[in-house]
């Protein structure tokens, strides 16, 4: 049947597992949260997958700790702590992709880029396609410049960041919808691995 979203039993097991609940307090969840919750997300991976036209979404595992019942998710891994990545929880399904994480070595490499005219005007166009299409940049900005940099560079608010990740809630069950807003992304997070990725990469 493919991907149909998600009815009010989803929202209904996550709301009965809020607040700091034990393992053994969540447990009796399990069958509803991977029918309701966790299945749903599931179909949505496989229909993505399906397509070809990007990489591969994996749900999250389940531990023992709350955060992973409460807040469920899908991603594909692109590269050194570059990915693109569904959350679902009782504030519905958000979309975000980029560099949440980066390692210190991709932040130095980061901002050389974005200080470079082509790679980093070609960034200043993605951030505002983004931007335009709804996504919100989240991480923290520096109040001051990075040293290096003049404080009236043409991309001064770039250079300000770590890195890019961007985020936006995403309220469709439509498939054609959905990629749609992964394009944006998409496109962000081929610049990293243009001009970003170092060799080797693992998950952070």
């Amino acid at each position: 049947m493919g991907f149909q979203g998600w009815t009010d039993a989803a929202y209904d097991v996550l709301a009965d597992i809020e607040g700091d609940p034990s393992p053994a307090q969540l447990e009796p969840h399990r069958d509803d949260l991977e029918r309701s919750v966790r299945g749903p997300l599931q179909e949505l991976c496989d229909e993505l997958n399906a397509t070809g036209e990007f990489g591969t979404f994996w749900l999250s595992g389940l531990s023992e700790r709350p955060a992973a019942w409460q807040s469920q998710r899908a991603t594909w891994w692109i590269a050194r702590r570059i990915r693109i990545t569904f959350t679902f929880d009782l504030d519905r399904l958000t979309l975000g992709g980029g560099s949440a994480s980066p390692a210190g070595d991709q932040v130095e490499l980061f901002r050389a880029m974005v200080d470079a005219e082509a790679s980093g005007g070609e960034l200043a166009g993605l951030v505002e396609r983004l931007l335009r299409n709804g996504f919100e940049l989240t991480g923290p900005s520096r109040l001051r410049m990075p040293a290096k940099y003049s404080p009236d560079h043409p991309r001064a608010d770039l250079l300000r960041l770590r890195s890019v990740y961007a985020e936006k809630p995403i309220d469709t069950n439509d498939i054609g919808l959905i990629t749609q807003a992964l394009r944006p992304l998409a496109e962000l997070t081929t610049w990293y691995t243009d001009y970003v990725v170092t060799t080797g990469w693992e998950k952070p």
